[in-house]
């Protein structure tokens, strides 16, 4: 995995803000091939179907964009954190009151040790300076015998694809845009990443505390364009809390 060198939160909030202005969110999900709208789709099914909220769970999503996969929650309690006002902007229009919202970073979560019973990440470790950290937040917030679910694209793998889907022609039949669309970079490592993941490196990163539970590639286990991780949590290793909760 590689990733540039912020000096603090401050340069890496005003850096993220710039990619959020330039990758339109909204355009992604609704992008125009089928086949990218058929994978979103499973993927998003896969997480839900892993995190597998109970009635009168809290739910948390880190790094919540415009609040598309928050929309969907199967709990009436969810909660979203994301650095981006912008997107916390479209996030709350969307929810329309449905959810609650709170801005922050990921690897300094502001929430007590143990407050949520469920939390899921998707595809936003690639973009933050230390997916580790993040990971270590994801763990000391979940309560002992909570679920945390992780997704991350297998970029080596899209890149791969997406040559042979070139040098065959059939790139811009499957994947293309019309002009005015929704434009696919042609690598995943694009400049809004940070890190690239394959399972290995992802599973790496996991804390001790969090056991891994599932593994699921989507769209399929012989394709894994991304990766969903469903971990439980075992006893919380940190003693004191450290905020309240929201």
């Amino acid at each position: 995995m590689s990733a540039r060198d912020f000096r603090d939160l401050r340069e890496f909030k005003s850096w993220n803000d710039a990619m959020v202005e330039k990758y339109d969110v909204e355009q992604f999900h609704n992008h125009p091939s089928s086949l990218v709208r058929y994978i979103e789709r499973k993927r998003i099914r896969r997480i839900f179907a892993l995190l597998a909220p109970r009635p009168g769970d809290r739910v948390l999503e880190i790094g919540c964009g415009a609040g598309h996969l928050l929309a969907q929650v199967p709990s009436a309690q969810g909660f979203g954190i994301d650095l981006a006002e912008s997107l916390l902007a479209k996030a709350a229009r969307r929810l329309n009151k449905r959810g609650t919202l709170v801005q922050g970073d990921a690897e300094h979560l502001p929430f007590r040790d143990g407050a949520w019973e469920r939390v899921y990440c998707s595809e936003v470790l690639e973009h933050l300076p230390s997916p580790a950290a993040a990971l270590t937040e994801m763990h000391r917030i979940v309560a002992g015998g909570g679920v945390a679910v992780v997704s991350v694209p297998n970029e080596r793998l899209i890149n791969t694809l997406k040559a042979m889907l070139r040098t065959s022609g059939l790139y811009r039949v499957l994947l293309g845009s019309r002009s005015g669309e929704y434009q696919m970079p042609e690598r995943m490592d694009d400049e809004w990443h940070l890190h690239v993941f394959d399972l290995a490196g992802l599973l790496a990163l996991i804390p001790p505390g969090l056991r891994v539970t599932h593994i699921e590639g989507v769209p399929f286990r012989w394709l894994p364009l991304r990766y969903v991780v469903r971990c439980e949590s075992r006893i919380s290793p940190f003693p004191r809390p450290r905020a309240s909760a929201t």
